[in-house]
């Protein structure tokens, strides 16, 4: 494995993490409305614009 793979899957185990230890519920506000939603849920939207944004970048 490259260190590119390496990182991925560090960066990948990291996010696993965040998102199960953080229970509960937030609330963003976006620019038109207001949602509510579990953290691990916000967070999980966050990491796959994320990485949709790093695919079209690529």
């Amino acid at each position: 494995m490259n260190k590119g793979v390496l990182w991925a899957m560090l960066i990948l185990v990291i996010s696993i993490l965040v998102l199960i230890f953080n229970k509960g519920s937030v609330s963003v506000n976006l620019l038109i409305c207001e949602i509510s939603a579990m953290k691990s849920i916000v967070f999980l939207g966050f990491i796959s614009v994320g990485v949709a944004i790093g695919l079209l970048i690529k």
